[in-house]
């Protein structure tokens, strides 16, 4: 029987081992075109992604000008993406242990490595910006600035990303959620350079 246009049924949400094609994705997702990729692994690289740009941030907000023009900013924040990726797949070989024969989680690995390169992407436009600054084109503080917005606008703007992914459209809420991820993010670097520095 069919429904009245208002009446329609939301999109349903597949489930988490089901494949969905990804026509259009963000280069961090390294997913090529037409990819099948299952709903789990998107919302690994998802997590590493965010997860990733948090932290960066937390390097450029520690920042200072004399770091900057001697390149070591960009280094920090270079190193901090690489060693969060280490960790990450660190973590993931350990946890994908449990309930395994031994040696059975060295299948997973590969996509282990790859699901969590996102975090990897993270850094690589903030240390870019920052080694710009080095040649003294731009002023350290406009260089900090500009790599801590772009990880910002990139937080912001996940949950456009989230419901694109879905096959949903975009709203209001999903602009404000994003936002307060941002400030949330924002709460948590500022907490951290307080407390672990």
């Amino acid at each position: 029987m069919a429904t009245p246009a208002g009446d329609r049924e939301p999109n349903p949400v597949p489930a988490a081992d089901a494949e969905l094609v990804t026509p259009r994705m963000p280069l961090w997702m390294l997913a090529g075109p037409r990819e099948h990729l299952t709903v789990d692994r998107l919302r690994l690289r998802l997590a590493a992604y965010v997860y990733g740009n948090i932290l960066v941030l937390a390097a450029i907000v520690l920042a200072t000008g004399k770091s900057i023009v001697g390149g070591e900013a960009a280094l920090f924040v270079a190193v901090t993406a690489l060693t969060t990726y280490v960790a990450h797949i660190i973590a993931h070989t350990v946890g994908q242990q449990l309930g395994r024969e031994r040696g059975g989680h060295h299948a997973h690995m590969k996509d282990e490595m790859r699901d969590a390169l996102p975090i990897l992407f993270s850094g690589l436009v903030p240390a870019i910006i920052l080694l710009v600054a080095t040649l003294e084109v731009v002023p350290t503080q406009l260089a900090q600035l500009a790599a801590a917005l772009w990880v910002v606008a990139r937080i912001a703007l996940i949950g456009v990303l989230v419901e694109r992914l879905s096959g949903r459209r975009p709203t209001w809420r999903t602009f404000s959620g994003g936002l307060v991820l941002a400030l949330l993010s924002g709460i948590i670097v500022v907490l951290k350079v307080l407390f672990a520095h």
